[in-house]
């Protein structure tokens, strides 16, 4: 089963390596207007699908599926992140047009969920691990409407729904963080101050699962607080924030998900 579900890893290496750079960049914004990239996704899944299909029982097949839902969302998350650290600007948005990309995401996320209820109509129990793994999605459409002013809901009250999927508080402020480089760099300080406001709060919610983390039975790449973790690790942007903040987080982080590197590593 472990080895079943692992079978995204291979699924995901011609995408990882074919449209994973195109997603939010300029044509995808500009010139992809039918969703293009996300089409093109759900189409290579689907190839995949008919294999899987003639080899793997009901049972086995569910699992492989409920692994591509959550591997799906792990990529597209991951994508949008890898731009936050490419994008060197703290007062010019990465998009052209905040609204625009906005757009995008909303009918991109839409052509992922598509493609996974449909499945769902011959797999009842996918519904719920779809609805599970896509709120994260949610959440992040949500935080950006937040910070680009065309939402009147609480920027709190989203980073307490996104940090009860992440169960991370040092990973909940980077992307938080991340998302207002993206598309309100001026704010992006304010916004890391908010979550560090939040902190006990987010903490007394979500406490520290440092077992959980460490768990070496854990499915590579299917879990987002994992993946995100292993990426600010290696994260080398300069954040708005005060000094020795970033430093300390690092630290915790390390502990946390790297427990066996060198303390002294870059």
């Amino acid at each position: 089963l472990f080895l079943l579900q692992k079978a995204h890893l291979y699924i995901f290496e011609p995408i990882w390596e074919n449209i994973a750079d195109d997603f939010f960049g300029d044509k995808w914004e500009t010139e992809f207007t039918h969703n293009e990239l996300a089409l093109k996704l759900t189409r290579t899944l689907d190839d995949f699908m008919a294999d899987l299909e003639t080899f793997l029982d009901e049972f086995m097949l569910k699992k492989t599926v409920d692994a591509l839902v959550a591997a799906s969302v792990v990529f597209y998350v991951k994508c949008l992140l890898q731009k936050a650290e490419q994008h060197n600007s703290n007062k010019i948005p990465f998009f052209n047009k905040n609204e625009v990309a906005l757009e995008r995401i909303d009918k991109d996320v839409k052509v992922m969920k598509d493609y996974f209820d449909g499945l769902a109509e011959g797999m009842p129990a996918l519904g719920k691990v779809i609805e599970k793994e896509f709120q994260v999605l949610t959440t992040l459409q949500e935080l950006i409407r937040i910070a680009i002013d065309i939402s009147e809901t609480e920027a709190s009250d989203f980073i307490l729904v996104l940090h009860k999927k992440l169960m991370d508080v040092n990973i909940t402020k980077y992307v938080v963080g991340d998302l207002w480089h993206l598309v309100k760099p001026t704010e992006e300080r304010k916004v890391w101050e908010i979550t560090e406001s939040l902190e006990e709060t987010l903490i007394a919610v979500c406490p520290p699962d440092n077992a959980h983390a460490q768990d070496r039975t854990n499915v590579p790449g299917l879990r987002l607080d994992e993946t995100l973790a292993k990426h600010y690790i290696q994260s080398k942007r300069k954040r708005p924030v005060v000094a020795g903040a970033v430093e300390k987080m690092m630290t915790s982080m390390k502990k946390t998900w790297a427990p066996n590197e060198e303390k002294g590593e870059q």
